[in-house]
Order: structure tokens, then C-alpha cells, then sequence
């Protein structure tokens, strides 16, 4: 039997986590909403689409602004959960490599912190240039670095590090952090034709009442940092965790744990 790829791991590890999603990580990927629509423009009338839409927040928010909103994601059961969050708006599964778009169909493609699990980010980029009609527009979200401020991954990183390792036997994946760079934003968009590339940083962050609450998150809503914790040896996984409660307490605000966790929205358009 043939290994699983980093894709049949971020399509299960998403698929199982469909159910909750919404009660924990949708809290902070709602955040960026506005913002990445607001990239795209007017949306009255327009035909988007939502490439990763997970449980479909996005797709609804955008049909709110007028738009004729559809969502495509690669695990089921999460297209499941967006349709039954908003049964007003079409949900597809299929693959953000190889959309079953004809060209030219959409006026705007959103993309909310999906890129980060994909094989081929570029591929999917390519992908949503193909789908946009002359003129439309393209907007994405991915995570910041720890060296840029993301609390959470370095709370979450440096207690892998510290006390276990990040060197596991899990399939190759693509750098968590290659578009937390605006150059490299533009240069992935700039050679797949896209212009008036525009970058802003959003000031997301997770709240909570305790460490506890923190690590729960984690367990219920990450993907690729669960894998690499969940791969560490027994004495070494009850260190790490010892210091992400510890991380997670240090950021405490009297009676509230706030941990920051910015992220990069990128907008660009398709030329005329």
C-alpha cells in the first residue's frame, strides 16, 4: 500500500475536523472576512467563487454583499457543513488544482488561508487566473510568521522545538510561511499575469479563558502542526504541551489569554 501525500493528510485532517470547525478555528478565520472581500470590490451582481471555502463563512458572507456566491473544497464533510450553514448558496467538492470551471466564468475568487494546504499553490493560483474573467479580481489569506508576530505558531513551534523536534516522518510539504512575504505574494501573482498586487497585514488573535482552552483549539482545529506534535515520542509530546499551556498562560490579560495571529491578506487583479 502506497504512503499517504501531504494532500490525503490535509484533506482527512480537515474532513474530521468539519463538525467543529465552527465552534473553534472558524472564530479566528472569521476575522479576515471583510478584509478579503473588501479586496475584491463591489460584489453586487458578481459571480464568486470561494476556493478551500471550509464551512462556507465566506460564501455567505459574500451572497450577503449580492454577490452570487459559490464555495468548492476538497473534503466532503465540510462541504456538508457550509451547505447546511447556508443552504441558499451552491457548495461543490473538487480540487483548488483542477477547478471543473470553464475559463473566464467568475469575477472574483477568494481563497481564506487555503493556499498553506495545498501541494501545488502555484497550480492553484494559475487555477483561479483561469477561472477570472478579464478584469476580475483575486484575493487571498495566509498565516504570518512567528518572526512577524504570530504568537500562536511560535507558542505552538518553539515548544516542538524546544522539547521534541520538528524532523518527523510525515510526507514533504510545501513552507507553511512562503507567502507571509509581500514580495513573494507578488512574484507567484506577477508570473501568472496578475497585476495591481496589494498587500495588508491583519491583526487577527485568538481570546480565551485559560490555557487549557488554548490547547483545545489546537487539538480541534489544527491540521499540519497536530501531525508534527502528535508525532513526537510520548515523554517528548508531554513536555511540548507542558510549554504550550505555559506559552499560552504568558499571554494571559487579566482574566482573558490573548495570542496573536496575524495574517497577510493578498489582492490582485486579472488585466483586461
Amino acid at each position: 500500500m502506497s504512503q499517504p501525500t501531504f494532500r490525503d493528510l490535509e484533506r482527512a485532517g480537515w474532513a474530521a475536523k468539519a463538525g467543529v470547525y465552527d465552534d473553534y478555528f472558524a472564530k479566528i478565520t472569521q476575522q479576515a472576512i471583510d478584509a478579503i472581500l473588501d479586496g475584491l470590490g463591489d460584489l453586487k451582481g458578481k459571480r464568486l467563487l470561494d476556493v478551500a471555502c471550509g464551512t462556507g463563512h465566506l460564501t455567505g458572507a459574500a451572497a450577503a454583499r449580492g454577490a452570487d456566491a459559490e464555495g468548492i473544497d476538497f473534503a466532503a464533510p465540510m462541504v456538508a457543513q457550509a451547505a447546511d450553514n447556508y443552504p441558499d448558496c451552491t457548495f461543490t467538492e473538487g480540487d483548488a488544482e483542477h477547478l471543473p470551471y470553464e475559463d473566464a466564468r467568475f469575477d472574483a475568487v477568494a481563497c481564506s488561508f487555503g493556499l498553506l494546504h495545498l501541494e501545488d499553490a502555484d497550480t492553484a493560483i494559475r487555477e483561479a487566473y483561469r477561472v477570472l474573467r478579464p478584469g476580475g479580481r483575486y484575493a487571498f489569506t495566509v498565516w504570518r510568521s512567528p518572526e512577524q508576530g504570530s504568537e500562536m505558531h511560535k507558542i505552538i513551534l518553539g515548544a516542538i522545538n524546544d522539547y521534541g523536534t520538528l524532523e518527523v516522518d510525515l510526507p514533504p510539504a510545501p513552507p507553511i510561511f512562503r507567502f507571509a512575504e509581500p514580495e513573494e505574494c507578488a512574484r507567484a501573482l506577477q508570473s501568472t499575469g496578475f497585476t495591481s498586487v496589494k498587500t495588508k497585514v491583519l491583526p487577527l488573535e485568538w481570546r480565551g479563558p485559560s490555557p487549557e482552552a488554548f490547547m483545545e483549539m489546537v487539538n480541534k482545529s489544527a491540521v499540519r502542526m497536530l501531525m508534527v506534535l502528535d508525532a513526537q515520542n510520548k515523554s517528548a509530546r508531554k513536555r511540548v504541551i507542558k510549554a504550550i499551556l505555559e506559552g499560552a498562560e504568558a499571554r494571559r490579560k487579566k482574566d482573558e489569554i490573548i495570542i496573536a495571529f496575524p495574517a497577510m491578506m493578498v489582492a490582485a487583479a486579472r488585466p483586461d
